[in-house]
């Protein structure tokens, strides 16, 4: 079975490192889909993949991404339908 979630952080993410997490975190579970800034400025993740991975993948995100000081919060949607991404893209290197 196979799932997709797409996670919209809130406040400071620029110079946090949380782009970085998160795609190497992705590519590790081996889920394809995006990690960009939107164009509020708000970090957009959306991933799709096994639902082990994509489960393991929220738990990543709810305990925290990165450095202790930048705000966790943020928006999860949980989808059944995937969207058959073929990579892990980002805005980053």
């Amino acid at each position: 079975m196979a799932k997709r979630v797409k996670i919209v952080f809130f406040g400071t993410v620029k110079g946090t490192g949380r782009r970085f997490f998160i795609k190497q975190k992705a590519l590790e579970l081996g889920l394809k889909g995006y990690c960009t800034l939107n164009s509020e400025r708000r970090l957009e993740v959306e991933v799709e993949g096994r639902t082990t991975a994509v489960d393991e993948f929220i738990v990543f995100i709810k305990k925290g991404v990165s450095s202790q000081t930048a705000s966790n919060e943020f928006s999860l949607e949980i989808f059944k339908e995937v969207k058959g991404y073929t990579a892990m893209e980002s805005d980053i290197v």
